[in-house]
């Protein structure tokens, strides 16, 4: 398996009653009739993406290196707590046109960028080392989950050990007690005889 590639579908923070995998639900309440359209979102987030590779509207510019990524505050903040603290907090990056992200390389915050306004991302034996890290600071933990997941699918005699340490460096939990147990059981068969 070379990668993984996931639609996921966030979540929002206050639980909707009664949600279904229907494009729209409807009940009555107090006679009169509600409804919950489950495309609109997935539309508006479309809108504010050909926006964004438009360059319309755009409020912010955000740079890793040398890689520009134009998006919208609201957006980023909406999807990610970083950004939300970043941008209705104090902080200078609230009124800055121009904000570095210093501490993940370009194409990588490209990718996590085009998550959140998609909620598509692929995971690959190239990438999940730099996305891991990146998804967490970004507070993406959608993202994060995925890699542990894709990193569990990857252990093998040959890696575990690695996938253990890096998973102890990340603070994957889950994944460093099944990298731990694989080493375990692979190399407990693998010394007796």
């Amino acid at each position: 398996m070379d990668g993984v590639s996931l639609g996921l579908v966030a979540t929002p923070a206050s639980p909707r009653p009664n949600c279904t995998t229907t494009d729209s639900e409807e009940d009555t309440v107090n006679g009169g009739m509600h409804t919950f359209n489950q495309t609109h979102m997935r539309k508006a987030f479309q809108l504010m993406n050909d926006l964004r590779s438009k360059k319309m509207l755009c409020d912010v510019q955000l740079i890793a290196g040398s890689v520009e990524v134009p998006a919208h505050r609201v957006v980023l903040a909406s999807c990610s707590p970083y950004f939300c603290a970043m941008f209705t907090g104090d902080m200078s990056e609230s009124k800055a046109h121009q904000v570095e992200i210093r501490e993940v390389d370009g194409q990588t915050l490209r990718k996590l960028v085009d998550y959140i306004y998609t909620a598509e991302i692929e995971v690959t034996e190239d990438n999940v080392q730099v996305l891991l890290p990146a998804a967490s600071l970004l507070q993406l933990m959608d993202v994060r989950q995925v890699c542990c997941e894709f990193l569990q699918s990857q252990l093998h005699p040959t890696n575990c050990l690695g996938i253990r340490a890096f998973a102890d460096l990340h603070t994957c939990t889950q994944l460093l007690n099944q990298a731990h147990a694989y080493a375990e059981q692979h190399f407990h068969r693998g010394g007796a005889g």
